[in-house]
């Protein structure tokens, strides 16, 4: 059985976007998803916290939810909040 480029996912997390794209493309293909690397944090309580992400996210911004703080992840290439990023995974 022969390796098949289109059997790989590449994911790039950045700081403001995170793009992906199947298959082993050449460097200049652009990504086939963009989405923002944007997160929605909700306090439940002193211990926990929810995260929002696509869809629920920018229900929350629409409906102008106080109670969700926007942060991103990753800032300058450093991950600053692991539990917000497992979302990517």
């Amino acid at each position: 059985m022969g390796f098949r480029d289109d059997n790989v996912v590449v994911i790039e997390i950045g700081s403001a976007t995170t793009r992906a794209i199947v298959g082993l493309a050449e460097s200049m293909t652009p990504p086939q998803v963009r989405v923002s690397t944007r997160i929605g944090k909700r306090k439940l309580d002193s211990l926990q916290s929810q995260y929002l992400f696509d869809e629920e996210l920018e229900q929350a911004i629409k409906a102008k939810d106080s109670g969700v703080e926007l942060i991103s992840p990753i800032v300058k290439g450093l991950i600053v909040d692991w539990d917000a990023i497992e979302i990517f995974l």
